[in-house]
């Protein structure tokens, strides 16, 4: 007691104004345009859902988001296609144009959600489970000096009109440097629903380890971790009911050494960082077809495919010196392979690329049949992404994915990359979307700002700006940790204990990153640590041959 008298005296006096009630629910992603009167009608103690069909698959995620949010307001009666006074209806009309908008009412009776198709039907539960879970929870998340706030717990009155600034909102797992359990990947697209981010980029192998374990190719044999071509064919079927789809990269030119350890005659020189590039010539050419062979048919009937393409040292093959190969020809015999081998399957395949070290030049005939991606990952590279959408965007070019996201150097997450991207993007119409990468590690749970952050900016870009007094970008990120936390509770999918059961270990660069599995750091396949035999043309460079071990 005395302590608390004497804390009290000498404690400021904080004069607390009352909160409004959209001031505690941050929606995410920020609608386009919420008009909010400022009013507010008493939280409803029973509830109906109409408009769903619970035995229809296309209404079947809808329906599973409105069970979820409905468990989370324990003294809420609620049913489906009853008669209670507050009714959550869903509503199909020609008036929403945008595939993926919808609109939003709320009011004294209910919410009503009007949609054009099943995917703005979807988004549009999304943000009314975020409505109902943080009005009836929302008072829980009030820090100290937000207080008084009005006790019984209340509805915004409001409407929404929202669709996405951005047509592909795209989140890339890294399974070349860590494994990524079927658990972890649902649970990652389940987030991404959550998030309305709506592909899914699987970089399939990299040097350090090859992700997918194929059928009729030694690849990923030595991986224990890898998926097979059952796992790709549940994740992208699971996928499809959350409105997201699934693009696999396979790299077909670097960051190829787990290729490589099975194939060292394909080896035509080191990676810009290291690492392996294929040699180029027919027998590159050939593997490729396998490799496409075993991924095409698992894939959606219109799908997309990422061939990589980045930091790669050009190098011929021995023998295939007089065959006219350059970086053009390679371009297009790859968009050769990949068409046919997608015609064999009757799948309707888009090639994707990246822009890498000026971006790869397009044979003629190809300039709006591929997608290009420059990349950028930090706040400073700044100058970088405007200087690069320079170069790629506008009327008449290719289209263009952005590279945002973190490297793996970026051990917190981060969105500012991100952000600038998804500004500046606005200006070129040949800008399809932007790609959220986490580079280098399963560690989802502790990089999930970028997917949180990226998920604003890529939905809204100019909602969650920087306040021009905040130079450092410290209030934003301070406030987007708090709400991510925040979202986290309401969100259970995205509780960081859940995301790392289903991960398992955590993997780093090919590595486990923590014991007592083996010893720190230990690989986890032998591709990790394979050492490349050199190629007669580093030989005569003067380099010394190195063997694997």
């Amino acid at each position: 007691m005395f302590v608390s008298l004497i804390l009290s005296a000498t404690a400021p006096v904080i004069r607390c104004q009352p909160v409004e009630l959209m001031e505690r629910i941050p929606l995410v992603p920020r609608p386009q345009v919420v008009a909010y009167r400022g009013e507010k009608v008493p939280f409803p103690d029973r509830i109906s859902v109409l408009g769903l069909d619970g035995g229809n698959p296309d209404d079947a995620r809808t329906v599973e988001t409105m069970q979820a949010v409905l468990r989370l307001l324990p003294e809420v009666k609620s049913d489906f296609g009853g008669r209670n006074p507050f009714t959550i209806k869903f509503e199909q009309s020609a008036r929403v144009t945008d595939r993926e908008g919808y609109l939003l009412s709320s009011g004294k009776d209910g919410i009503v959600v009007t949609y054009g198709t099943k995917a703005g039907q979807y988004y549009g539960a999304q943000t009314v489970y975020q409505l109902l879970a943080y009005a009836y929870h929302g008072a829980g998340f009030l820090v100290w000096d937000n207080w008084p706030v009005e006790a019984r717990r209340c509805l915004p009155v409001l409407t929404i009109e929202d669709r996405p600034a951005y047509a592909v909102r795209s989140v890339m797992a890294d399974l070349g440097r860590a494994p990524y359990s079927v658990a972890l990947l649902k649970r990652e697209i389940r987030i991404m629903g959550q998030l309305k981010l709506n592909t899914l980029h699987l970089r399939l192998y990299d040097d350090e380890l090859c992700g997918f374990r194929f059928e009729h190719l030694p690849l990923g044999r030595e991986n224990p971790r890898a998926l097979t071509a059952a796992d790709l064919k549940e994740i992208v079927q699971y996928a499809r009911g959350y409105h997201v789809a699934v693009m696999p990269e396979l790299e077909s030119w670097a960051h190829v050494q787990s290729i490589i350890y099975h194939y060292p005659q394909l080896r035509g020189a080191a990676g810009m960082w290291g690492g392996s590039s294929f040699g180029i010539g027919e027998p590159t050419y050939a593997l490729l077809e396998k490799i496409y062979e075993e991924i095409v048919p698992c894939l959606d009937d219109n799908a997309a495919v990422h061939v990589g393409l980045d930091e790669a040292v050009w190098s011929v093959l021995p023998g295939e010196e007089a065959q006219g190969h350059s970086p053009t020809t390679m371009v297009g015999r790859i968009h050769q392979i990949l068409m046919q081998v997608a015609a064999r399957h009757h799948k309707k395949i888009t090639m994707h690329l990246w822009a890498d070290a000026g971006g790869r030049p397009l044979p003629a005939g190809l300039e709006r049949e591929v997608v290009v991606e420059p990349w950028a990952y930090f706040e400073n590279s700044g100058p970088d992404i405007v200087r690069k959408l320079g170069q790629w965007g506008g009327a008449g070019k290719a289209p263009v994915m952005m590279g945002a996201g973190v490297n793996w150097s970026r051990v917190h997450g981060d969105y500012e990359a991100t952000r600038i991207w998804c500004t500046e993007g606005l200006k070129y119409p040949n800008v399809l979307g932007v790609t959220l990468c986490l580079w280098g590690t399963n560690d989802l749970a502790g990089r999930l700002m970028t997917l949180y952050g990226g998920a604003k900016f890529a939905w809204t870009p100019a909602a969650t700006q920087r306040d021009p007094s905040d130079a450092s970008g410290e209030f934003l990120r301070n406030r987007l940790d708090l709400e991510m936390q925040q979202w986290q509770v309401i969100f259970p999918d995205a509780d960081p204990r859940a995301i790392d059961a289903d991960r398992g270990p955590e993997v780093r660069a090919g590595r486990y990153t923590w014991s007592p599995l083996q010893s720190v750091e230990a690989p986890v396949a032998p591709t990790v640590q394979f050492v490349p035999p050199r190629t007669q043309a580093e030989r005569h460079a003067g380099q010394a041959e190195v063997k694997s071990p």
